[in-house]
């Protein structure tokens, strides 16, 4: 693993828990409604390129979908 890989790697770390233990239904620490469309829209998007970066080409196309959408859905919010 180079430099640069880590360097794209490391703030996707916040996303590896939730990743895991995102169906549990015990699991109430993740903040669902709480995080605001503007910023994981952009963070989706991040992933995608990281996705992109290591070849995942499944969480490629997930985590375009899902930034996109989210980002969209943002503007719409912000222009109501």
């Amino acid at each position: 693993m180079s430099t640069l890989d880590v360097v794209i790697a490391i703030p996707l770390i916040p996303l590896a828990p939730i990743l895991i233990t995102w169906w549990l239904p015990w699991e109430r620490w993740i903040p669902w409604g709480k995080l605001p469309k503007s910023v994981l829209g952009p963070y989706c998007l991040y992933a995608a390129f990281a996705a992109w970066h290591f070849k995942v080409w499944w969480a490629l196309f997930v985590a375009s979908l899902v930034g996109l959408f989210l980002c969209l859905a943002a503007v719409v919010e912000h222009m109501e």
